[in-house]
């Protein structure tokens, strides 16, 4: 590992300490490459052997859609609000990277989903994200109307704010919210919340992360959007299919050797 990428949030606080490591891990005799994720930047973040992100969680989710393609480890340094990606402390970040390079740690392989829609027979992918693909109601205080299937099987109509199809590791975030189940995030599931049900009987769901889950958007035209990580959006229209399944890709995901991930739920989550 020669090439590293610090892939930095756009804050003060986040870039004086990426200068702060880049320095460091030069010393290690380390090629260092900053890039600054702004909303607006067309710049990309080039290839690298290890992807260091500094920042919170929404840079890390950013971080994981634009190298996941490419294989690349990634371990996240906590310079934001919430830090359960990011989860290694500026006070361990030496430790934790000299424990990278010496191969001492080993990466966490974390599902990843990926979103195709369909819309006039015509079928493009959209993206891919690490916690959860969404479709949702927009600003509009209405209720969607969506038609979900498991694999072939129609599993329900469902009318509400939407539906969360999320990996394990997005069971800590908007899919917690929703009440939706906390699962261990190297399981192989995929998790089903609809989002304010009209129905009090649609729970959330577990299912075989080898289904692929297709959700018809029956609300008019920007009634109901397509939502990945939270971050990349999409307006759908009347009859466009969200089809939403395992990514072909995995986020490598280096994690804080000190604290396993019920103690961080209970630090983070105050769980139990």
């Amino acid at each position: 590992m020669n090439r590293v990428l610090l892939y930095v949030k756009d804050s003060p606080s986040a870039r004086e300490t990426a200068q702060e490591l880049a320095s460091f891990l030069k010393s290690l005799g380390k090629q260092v490459e900053i890039y600054i994720n702004r909303r607006d930047s067309k710049e990309k973040p080039k290839k690298a052997d290890l992807v260091v992100v500094v920042g919170g969680d929404g840079t890390f989710l950013s971080a994981a859609r634009s190298m996941a393609r490419y294989s690349i480890p990634i371990v996240g340094i906590n310079e934001g609000r919430f830090g359960f990606l990011t989860e290694v402390g500026k006070q361990e970040y030496k430790e934790v990277l000299i424990g990278i390079f010496e191969g001492r740690l080993v990466p966490q392989r974390r599902k990843m989903l990926a979103a195709y829609m369909i819309r006039r027979d015509k079928r493009k992918l959209i993206g891919y994200c690490l916690n959860d693909a969404v479709v949702s109601k927009g600003t509009i205080a209405r209720m969607v109307e969506l038609d979900v299937y498991a694999e072939d099987d129609y599993m329900l109509r469902l009318y509400g704010d939407g539906l969360i199809v999320s990996t394990p590791t997005g069971s800590t975030a908007y899919a917690l919210s929703a009440g939706g189940p906390i699962v261990y995030p190297l399981s192989e599931v995929i998790l089903l919340v609809p989002i304010c049900p009209h129905t009090l009987s649609n729970r959330p769901l577990v299912i075989p992360s080898h289904f692929s889950v297709r959700v018809v958007c029956l609300s008019p035209k920007r009634m109901a959007y397509l939502t990945l990580d939270g971050q990349r959006v999409l307006a759908l229209q009347k009859y466009d299919v969200v089809e939403i399944k395992n990514a072909p890709y995995e986020c490598l995901m280096y994690t804080s050797p000190h604290r396993g991930y019920f103690e961080i739920l209970k630090e983070k989550l105050r769980w139990g």
